[in-house]
């Protein structure tokens, strides 16, 4: 092999190398701090209201009652805004999740995810809500029920509402014409995705800030069972 070979084999490991010398440090740091708790004092309360947290695989969100005494989402985020009515007539729950413009609204099957995209949802992207009218969940290996007190529950409520643009009529600011399942709708959300700031890390966020058992640091959806009690059998 000539130098110039061995200088280009070399260049084109190195070029290899690099985003896996980026990416593994990042993994590790998340399963480091996946399995580190905060809160590890945290019980479920009793006579509260129960919320449950939701894992599709990649993606969690937090499920609540769609009205208590305390607060009526279907106010700040109205079921008329659904594109299937019969779906979200019945509804009793709401369920509300952050995360990256482009993902969100652009990346709806992996064969949807380009370079491009990815490199554009990565790099500080505008961040949406998205809200789904629910029937009553159950819990099971990707459905967590998390009991929490009054005062948890007023908290979270304000620390939604902070997170949610309204216009003048009170209503949370709809993106037009964005809908997955028919019995859902999309919202302008506030802050910026990155791989730091991702949507699991948003609903880490959310519960730790009200005393829930959450990892320290959970980019990944996973960490977040990790830290709450068993599915309890059904």
């Amino acid at each position: 092999m000539t130098i110039n070979k061995i200088k280009l084999f070399h260049l084109v490991l190195r070029a290899c190398l690099l985003p896996l010398a980026a990416i593994l440090p990042y993994l590790l740091s998340a399963l480091l701090l996946g399995l580190l708790p905060r809160h590890g004092d945290w019980q479920p309360a009793s006579g509260g209201v129960d919320i449950y947290l939701e894992n599709n695989g990649v993606h969690s969100a937090i499920i609540m009652p769609a009205a208590t005494a305390d607060m009526d989402w279907r106010q700040l985020f109205p079921p008329a805004q659904a594109t299937r009515q019969e779906r979200v007539k019945n509804a009793t729950h709401v369920s509300v999740s952050w995360g990256s413009r482009v993902f969100f609204l652009q990346i709806q099957e992996w064969a949807d995810l380009t370079p491009g995209k990815a490199l554009s949802a990565l790099a500080l992207d505008n961040s949406v809500l998205h809200v789904e009218h629910l029937p009553a969940p159950h819990e099971s290996a990707d459905v967590r029920k998390i009991p929490l007190s009054v005062q948890q529950y007023r908290q979270l409520i304000g620390l939604i509402r902070a997170a949610t643009p309204t216009g003048a009529d009170g209503r949370a600011l709809q993106i037009a014409g964005a809908h997955y399942y028919g019995n859902d709708a999309f919202y302008a959300g506030i802050g910026r995705y990155s791989p730091l700031s991702t949507c699991n890390e948003w609903t880490r966020r959310m519960l730790s800030a009200i005393g829930v058992r959450t990892p320290v640091w959970s980019p990944f959806v996973q960490p977040l069972f990790w830290q709450l009690p068993p599915a309890a059998p059904r």
